[in-house]
């Protein structure tokens, strides 16, 4: 892959780096190119990653009471795994980047960088975009606190792949309102962490001949912006897979609101509620959040946009699903997508272009919060345009939201690893 300029790419990055809040903070980091740096934050040996594949989703699969239990268990995919071939260092890279939507503001962003310990410094590169969290530091560059990230790991990095994914901003130690479904916003927070990692890798005397992109839910839709403008750009991908993405986001939620379903997600409507929010603070639409969500809501709705606000506190304010959060006349508006929240929706769109990478978007059939018709889409607009690279590719009849995710994380790793090896005579 060539090389690639981050002020090239991002004229906008300035030359100072914006690290952390404090003077202390600031010097834990090492600068490696203008506006980049970065700190090891910890290693994840092959006992660690081990750990990840077993008992850790048990956790996952399990949730923490038998009402959250996933459609399927974690003895339907434990044993398919690939044992941990080597650990993983983690770096946190911090960047100054850009709010396109706030006429190019500077802001902080963030992201993880993880680098296989197994003595090589070539290795295939998958940039992972994560899925909607209601915790501010449930994002990549806090590992810990993030499993599905974890898992992205177990499943890639201890396999020799470097490993990175963005926080997006308003996350993690970005203290910018949350860009939730904002889509310039999360494309720059995207691609200037990619730059970044690239400047990183760099310094630490790392190639990264191959370059894929993958990412489920909220990710999902993260990755078709992101593969979008990185074509734009002709930075070349080598493949790209989504997993329940929601890549058209009228269609994604004027259906819970229009036609809900019994096995409906409880968090759907907190999807919802942060969107209002983010598309109110990005578009900067004073009122926009307040005529969709019932009065006796908006404050706890803010909180929980904020992230003053844990996701269990806020469910239990509105009991009864979307209906009981938002206004009437704001899901009738549902039915027409007419209003100026459903044109931003329209706008965000992730998949209406001829694709030319790669791509298979895969759908579970029990997924309860993106139905599998719409997690095709991308597949099916494509092809509409005459690409013959984009796929859809079942995740499972009995595969829900979490278990979309895990069983596609087997099915992409392979399928990646064929574009790495020449194939067997």
């Amino acid at each position: 892959m060539r090389p690639i300029s981050i002020a090239a790419v991002c004229p906008f990055v300035t030359a100072a780096v914006i690290l952390a809040g404090t003077a202390s903070a600031q010097q834990e980091f090492t600068p490696v190119a203008s506006g980049v740096g970065y700190r090891k934050i910890g290693v994840y040996d092959k006992a660690r990653l081990a750990a990840i594949l077993d008992s850790e989703l048990d956790t996952f699969m399990g949730g923490f009471d038998p009402a959250q239990a996933s459609t399927m268990k974690s003895t339907d995919f434990k044993s398919k795994f690939a044992a941990p071939r080597n650990g993983v260092t983690l770096y946190e890279v911090q960047f100054n980047s850009v709010i396109p939507e706030w006429e190019n503001q500077p802001t902080l962003g963030s992201g993880l960088l993880a680098v296989p310990d197994d003595g090589a410094t070539s290795h295939p590169l998958v940039s992972y975009q994560h899925g909607t969290v209601f915790g501010r530091n449930q994002v990549p560059s806090r590992p810990d606190n993030s499993y599905e990230t974890q898992l992205a790991l177990a499943a890639f990095a201890s396999q020799g792949y470097v490993v990175i994914g963005a926080d997006y901003f308003g996350l993690g130690p970005s203290r910018v309102a949350n860009c939730f479904m904002v889509p310039r916003g999360t494309t720059q927070s995207m691609l200037d962490h990619y730059l970044a990692s690239r400047a990183v890798l760099d310094s630490l005397g790392h190639k990264t001949p191959q370059f894929f992109v993958w990412g489920w839910s909220q990710g999902g839709w993260s990755t078709m912006q992101f593969l979008r403008r990185l074509e734009a750009l002709d930075i070349p991908v080598t493949a790209a897979a989504t997993v329940s993405a929601p890549v058209d986001l009228t269609a994604a939620f004027r259906r819970p609101i229009t036609s809900p379903r019994p096995q409906d997600a409880a968090w759907i409507k907190g999807c919802i509620s942060n969107m209002l929010w983010a598309h109110e603070e990005y578009a900067r639409l004073p009122g926009l959040a307040s005529s969709a969500i019932k009065p006796e809501h908006l404050a706890a709705s803010r909180k929980f946009y904020d992230g003053e606000l844990s996701w269990p506190e806020y469910d239990a304010t509105t009991r009864g699903g979307v209906a009981a959060l938002l206004r009437p006349d704001f899901m009738a508006s549902a039915a027409t997508g007419t209003g100026r929240f459903w044109d931003l929706l329209e706008e965000a769109e992730a998949y209406r272009w001829k694709i030319k990478t790669p791509l298979r978007a895969y759908g579970g059939d029990a997924d309860e919060a993106i139905p599998p018709a719409v997690s095709r889409m991308a597949a099916d607009f494509s092809r509409l345009l005459g690409s013959t690279q984009v796929e859809f590719v079942s995740a499972g009849e009995r595969a829900d939201h979490r278990a979309s995710y895990v069983s596609a994380t087997l099915q992409v790793k392979p399928w990646f690893d064929g574009f790495v090896k020449p194939a067997a005579p």
